[in-house]
């Protein structure tokens, strides 16, 4: 098994690199402080999984999972390890390609845990965090059950930076009408700005933003 860290923290990196170098089941272990690093000099020869943070140098995590999954083989498993634990985030990483998820407290075993778990085609999601996130999906199912196929629609549209009036054309409903599922929206979901509605959305899972 070929594993490649990217870890702006050395003292992290260079623990991690050690404990796996002493399993029978990896063959290599290389460490990089930065995504851009790794791709240039990996690019050509990518591991079999990939340990990396969502905060690097000069770069966002997130970014560097997107060119991963756009431009190297599918095959490479992708594991984030993270201070960065909240909710969203980690559903953002999952659904932008991400195999594994883990907080950075998370102990040693488990970390090899998730490695197994990957390289056998699972997805794995820290037991720390299991909770928060099993939670977040419960809630989100009440919000979504009170909202009509219609509100749904207009709280897409407007997240998405449509004014009422071209979401009047583009559903072929009138601006008025448009603008009662708008103020239904806010007033299910108990916000009065649509600005504070569209972090409600956000932080909710109600809408994800393409990624670029």
């Amino acid at each position: 098994m070929n594993i490649v860290l990217v870890d702006e923290h050395l003292l992290l990196a260079d623990a991690l690199q050690n404990l796996l170098r002493l399993q029978p089941e990896v063959t290599k272990v290389d460490a990089y402080t930065d995504g851009k690093e790794f791709l240039s000099e990996r690019s050509a020869a990518p591991p079999d999984i990939l340990v990396m943070d969502l905060g690097l140098n000069g770069s966002n995590g997130l970014e560097l999972l997107d060119i991963c999954r756009s431009t190297l083989p599918k095959e490479m498993k992708v594991i984030v390890l993270s201070t960065i634990t909240d909710v969203q985030t980690i559903k953002h990483t999952i659904r932008r390609g991400a195999n594994s998820f883990l907080s950075k407290s998370t102990p040693f075993e488990e970390f090899k845990e998730s490695i197994f778990q990957v390289s056998s085609g699972k997805q794995y999601i820290g037991k720390a965090i299991r909770d928060s996130l099993i939670n977040s999906v419960f809630t989100e199912e009440e919000v979504i059950m009170h909202l009509s196929p219609r509100e749904k629609e207009v709280l897409q549209k407007v997240c998405g930076g449509h004014t009422i009036k071209e979401i009047a054309y583009e559903l072929k409903l009138s601006a008025h009408t448009v603008q009662y599922y708008h103020r239904s929206v806010m007033d299910k979901l108990k916000v009065r700005r649509t600005t504070d509605l569209i972090v409600y959305a956000m932080q909710h899972g109600l809408y994800i933003p393409e990624a670029r």
